[in-house]
């Protein structure tokens, strides 16, 4: 996935060549300009928790991928308790056969340096 100029880009892989899928659309607020390997995209392991930006909601395919540090995630859409908003920061945790969706608040995230 490439981000420029506020809008997002989908790109396979197809006979050794990148090829523009779909169409090109404007980027959800939130995602940051750059290149975004979603192709790298791990799946989620059990009793784990992964907190980071939902970056592409593939509907088609029925999965997100969010960004967690450096790493890709992609998780099934019909496991989620709830819909993900792309641009958003979430928590997903996994426990077992349940799968949790949460917001985070970006602010609590930020560190306030006090003089």
């Amino acid at each position: 996935m490439i981000v420029m100029n506020g809008q997002r880009i989908i790109q396979a892989l197809v006979n050794n060549e990148w090829e523009t899928t779909g169409t090109i659309k404007k980027v959800e607020e939130g995602i940051k300009p750059g290149i975004y390997n979603i192709y790298l995209a791990k799946q989620p392991e059990d009793k784990k928790q992964y907190e980071g930006k939902v970056l592409y909601i593939d509907k088609e395919n029925e999965v997100f991928y969010q960004q967690t540090g450096k790493d890709f995630i992609v998780h099934q859409l019909n496991a989620i308790n709830s819909k993900p908003v792309a641009g958003k920061d979430v928590v997903v945790a996994y426990e077992g056969e349940k799968v949790d969706l949460s917001q985070t608040d970006a602010l609590k995230k930020k560190k306030v340096l006090k003089i």
